[in-house]
């Protein structure tokens, strides 16, 4: 663990509006995810990573299939170990080591999936505060973000991650979502 790590600015995102509640102990457990791993910056990976840790219905719905939560976990513990760090796309491989900058921060589509959910919230009727699931369809939907890589990676369509969380927020019954389960799977 680097001696400096005590001298690490851990902010928010600038232009998100999310209030004190899930996303905020999301986004803080991402942050620990990064300095943890000695990385210059949060990615959507770490925020993955701290969703699924956070809430309970957030893997049911990026990975309904047993061998698919296994693969899904499995990929993003061998990422926080160290394996597999060259990651194909180039979100956040800038800032590598933390050392070399003072202050940690935001990817660009950390930040973005992030504004995404309390944009959802604020559209939807009744809703304050974007939760888990706002975070994770905005997750699934960027096809370049390293969460993406990483669904796909384990076996995970995103496209169907946005869609079953499009279900769930619209309060569909969870037997409208057993198709597309199918479908994925097969």
């Amino acid at each position: 663990m680097s001696p400096d790590l005590h001298l690490i600015e851990l902010r928010e995102p600038v232009t998100a509006h999310v209030d004190a509640g899930t996303l905020s102990r999301v986004a803080a457990r991402a942050r620990r995810r990064a300095v943890r791993a000695g990385d210059g910056e949060v990615d959507t990976g770490h925020l993955l990573h701290a969703l699924l840790e956070s809430d309970d219905r957030v893997l049911g719905l990026a990975a309904p299939l047993p061998a698919q939560a296994t693969r899904l976990m499995g990929y993003l513990v061998q990422r926080s170990i160290g394996f597999g760090r060259a990651w194909k796309s180039d979100e956040g491989v800038e800032l590598r080591r933390l050392g070399d900058h003072a202050t940690l921060r935001w990817s660009t589509p950390a930040e973005y999936a992030l504004q995404q959910a309390a944009r959802a919230a604020l559209v939807r009727p009744g809703t304050a505060e974007a939760d888990a699931l706002d975070l994770l369809a905005a997750l699934a939907e960027d096809p370049r973000s390293r969460a993406t890589e990483i669904m796909r990676g384990a076996g995970v369509d995103p496209e169907a991650v946005a869609a079953r969380v499009r279900t769930a927020v619209a309060g569909e019954p969870e037997g409208e979502l057993d198709g597309e389960v199918r479908s994925e799977a097969g």
